[in-house]
C-alpha cells in the first residue's frame, strides 16, 4: 500500500492564519509546501460565448488577478489550435486597479477532426491523443513547444493545462506526471506562468492498481486548480447540484495537500434532466427562463444553497433544473476561504444574472 502523507500547510488570507491539515488519497503525495502570499482570483471566458463572457470579464475585473480564455483545442493530427477570438480576448485591456489581469490560454484535449468546421465531428475529453503526444520524452518536449509557441505567438501572460479523463487509466495518469514534470522546468527557463487544472476525482482510480508503482508526486512551480464541480451533472442519471456542503470539504481536503499555490473552481449555472432526453447544462439566465417557461416554483436546497424546480412541458414531460445563483456561489467561496485556498476560479462567465452579484467585494461599495 502507497503510503498516506499527512503535511500540515499555512495559508495567509487577509490577517487571518489557517491551519488546514489532512490526507490525500493512497498513490498520491507532494512536496513540501511553499508560501504563496498572492490571491489569484481567476474566470474563464469560452470561445463559444466570448462575447458574454467578456462583457462580464469587464464588470468584475477589480475582482479578477487573471482570466483564462477556454479555446485550445487538437486537430486530427495532434497539434494545438485556437478556437474564436483570440485577437480580440487579448486586445481587450483589463486591468484590476492599476494592476495587469494576466492572460491565460487554456488548452483542453478535445480534438476537432476538421478545423475548418468547430461543428462538425469531435471528440471529448479524448484520452489516446494524450497517449499519443506523450509517448516518450522527445514527443513530451515537441508537444510542449507547440504549447509554448502557440501562446507566445498570440501573446499570452500563461498556460493552462486542462486535459480531462486521466485518472480512469493509470497509464494515462503516469505519462500526464511524466509530462508535468518536463513542463514545469521549462516553462520555468520561459518565464511562462502555468496554471494545472485538476478533475475532481485527481488520484482515484477506478481499476484496481499497483499503488507503489502509482506514487503520483505533483512538481512544485504551477498553481493547480482543483475543479470542485459536477457532483451532479450531464453525466448522471440523477439530478442534483453541481456540488454540496459534504463535497466540497472532501475536495478541498484535497486541494490542501497539493503543493502551493493551490487553488478551487466553481461552477455557476446548472443542469437540466427532462424525461426522455440527455441531461443538458444550461446558464443562471437560462435556468430562469425556463422555470417561468414551465411555471415552476424555484426553491433553495439547504445542504447545498443550489436553487431547483420541477415542472411539465407542454408534452406532459417531467422537467428538473438545479442551477446555482450569487447567494450559491458565495456561500461556496466562503466554504473554500476556510480551507485557506490561493485562489478560487470560476467556471465561466456568460449567461450570469447580474454576475456583480458574485463578488461580494463589488456589492460592498455600492
Amino acid at each position: 500500500m502507497g503510503k498516506l502523507i499527512k503535511t500540515s500547510v499555512f495559508a495567509a488570507i487577509g490577517c487571518a492564519v489557517l491551519l488546514v491539515a489532512g490526507c490525500l488519497p493512497n498513490g498520491l503525495s507532494v512536496n513540501a509546501a511553499r508560501p504563496q502570499p498572492v490571491f489569484d482570483g481567476n474566470a474563464w471566458v469560452t470561445y463559444w460565448d466570448f462575447e458574454q463572457g467578456l462583457k462580464e470579464a469587464v464588470k468584475v475585473q477589480s475582482q479578477l488577478n487573471s482570466v483564462s480564455y477556454f479555446a485550445a483545442v487538437f486537430d486530427g493530427n495532434g497539434k494545438p489550435m485556437i478556437m474564436g477570438h483570440a485577437h480580440n480576448f487579448i486586445g481587450k485591456k483589463l486591468v484590476r486597479y492599476r494592476a495587469k489581469i494576466n492572460k491565460y490560454l487554456t488548452v483542453v484535449n478535445d480534438v476537432y477532426l476538421d478545423i475548418h468546421n468547430p461543428k462538425g465531428e469531435s471528440i471529448a475529453k479524448d484520452t489516446q491523443v494524450l497517449l499519443k503526444l506523450f509517448q516518450n520524452e522527445e514527443t513530451i518536449r515537441a508537444h510542449i513547444a507547440d504549447l509554448f509557441d502557440i501562446v507566445k505567438k498570440n501573446r499570452f501572460d500563461g498556460l493552462e493545462i486542462d486535459y480531462e479523463n486521466l485518472w480512469k487509466d493509470p497509464v494515462v495518469a503516469r505519462n500526464f506526471m511524466h509530462f508535468l514534470e518536463i513542463l514545469v522546468p521549462m516553462a520555468e527557463e520561459e518565464k511562462i506562468p502555468l496554471r494545472i487544472v485538476l478533475e475532481p476525482g485527481f488520484s482515484e482510480f477506478e481499476t484496481p492498481i499497483d499503488l507503489a508503482e502509482n506514487k503520483f508526486e505533483f512538481p512544485e512551480g504551477p498553481e493547480y486548480v482543483v475543479m470542485c464541480y459536477n457532483l451532479f451533472g450531464t453525466h448522471s442519471k440523477l439530478a442534483g447540484p453541481k456540488a454540496d456542503i459534504k463535497f466540497l470539504d472532501r475536495m478541498l481536503v484535497k486541494t490542501s495537500q497539493l503543493p502551493r499555490p493551490h487553488s478551487v473552481a466553481l461552477a455557476v449555472g446548472g443542469c437540466v434532466w427532462q424525461e426522455g432526453k440527455a441531461p443538458y447544462y444550461v446558464t443562471e439566465n437560462e435556468a430562469v427562463q425556463l422555470a417561468k417557461t414551465l411555471k415552476a416554483e424555484i426553491t433553495r436546497d439547504d445542504s447545498s444553497q443550489a436553487l431547483h424546480y420541477n415542472g411539465r412541458n407542454s408534452s406532459g414531460k417531467n422537467v428538473e433544473c438545479w442551477f446555482a445563483d450569487a447567494r450559491t456561489i458565495i456561500a461556496w467561496k466562503r466554504q473554500a476561504l476556510d480551507y485557506g485556498v490561493d485562489g478560487i476560479s470560476l467556471w465561466r462567465l456568460g449567461g450570469n444574472h447580474k454576475i456583480e452579484k458574485y463578488y461580494p467585494g463589488i456589492m460592498k461599495k455600492q
